[in-house]
């Protein structure tokens, strides 16, 4: 699967890239933006309207209910207010479940060299997340979009029981939503307690069921990417140096990539536009960088335009250097590409 001894090259223009690049935390439709735009500058009535349009397709609630927390992470009680001012409170529950889990996640989560105050504060900030996002669900049995959250609070829990829940409940009522996916996958990972066996068969499990033209294949290229961080941390963990680690991780190669070759090509060749098209693009990019298929990686990175995902990117250093760095190598200029989305 990995193949040792690859080291990764470094180009002359990555910090010039990486200043023009511009994180999707906000998400990529511009009408989006200017939505999470004006929640920051205080205008949630934005926010509401826009969740209210999205009841009818489980994977744009999901995306906007993320970005929109982002943007309100630090207006809690103002998203809170609007069941008082006549918002759907479905809607109101699942953005400040949101709110509150961007809140959560930006905390530090008892990783190495983490106290046990900060461990604390975070498990207490995810039990605060889920108290909105269980009352959207009970007032909206319908929707998948609070259970694909809850996965993650239970993730970040540690709750075995329920993460599995939560999965069971957000696919059957959407068995492609792919937020819920990726969370499933990260979840089985080793260093969360799985084994590689089920992340990856997971993993292949979706890619092989996912609708023609979408997006979800990807996930496979995230299995990965746990798998290799999982095997970094390994390397630390017994004491290896970081020239070391690195010369030690290796690249993707054989069986593996043929696959993820298959996937990218099926998606390419029949994609319907989707709100993850640019985190999938991040996603084939990514792996096909590591497994030194320059062609491959530089039309997927090319697809991107400006915009930046923390996943991958983010499991090996801070996402805009890394990512920046892989388009340097390649050759590829979001400042004369086309973005999508």
């Amino acid at each position: 699967m990995w193949r040792f001894g690859w080291r990764p090259g470094r180009g002359p223009q990555s910090t010039d890239l990486e200043a023009v690049l511009v994180p999707a935390s906000y998400g990529t439709d511009p009408l989006l933006r200017a939505g999470c735009e004006a929640v920051r500058e205080g205008d949630v009535e934005a926010g509401a309207t826009l969740l209210v349009e999205t009841r009818e397709d489980p994977e744009v609630r999901a995306y906007q209910a993320e970005a929109l927390g982002r943007a309100a992470a630090d207006r809690p009680d103002e998203i809170a207010a609007l069941v008082e001012e006549g918002a759907d409170p479905a809607d109101s529950m699942l953005w400040l479940g949101h709110t509150l889990l961007a809140r959560a996640v930006a905390l530090p989560a008892g990783g190495a060299g983490t106290s046990p105050a900060d461990r604390k504060a975070f498990e207490a900030a995810l039990h605060e997340a889920r108290i909105p996002l269980r009352e959207s669900a009970r007032l909206n049995p319908d929707d998948a979009a609070p259970w694909s959250a809850l996965q993650t609070v239970a993730m970040g829990l540690g709750e075995r029981e329920e993460r599995e829940r939560a999965w069971e409940e957000a696919s059957a009522r959407a068995p492609h939503l792919f937020p819920a996916h990726m969370t499933r996958v990260r979840s089985l990972a080793p260093t969360r307690g799985g084994s590689a066996e089920e992340m990856f068969a997971a993993a292949g499990a979706a890619a092989d069921t996912a609708p023609e033209g979408s997006p979800l294949p990807s996930v496979l290229a995230l299995a990965h990417a746990e798998y290799l961080r999982g095997e970094q941390r390994r390397l630390e963990r017994e004491g290896n140096s970081a020239f070391i680690t690195t010369m030690a991780l290796g690249r993707l190669h054989g069986d593996a990539v043929r696959e993820l070759f298959e996937l990218a090509q099926g998606w390419a060749s029949a994609a319907v536009p989707h709100v993850r098209d640019v985190q999938a693009h991040h996603l084939f990019g990514w792996a096909f960088h590591r497994a030194g298929e320059q062609d491959l990686a530089r039309w997927h990175l090319g697809a991107v335009g400006r915009y930046v995902c923390d996943v991958p990117w983010s499991f090996f250093g801070a996402a805009r250097t890394e990512a920046a760095l892989a388009m340097s190598e390649l050759g590829v200029d979001p400042r004369t590409g086309s973005g999508i989305g």
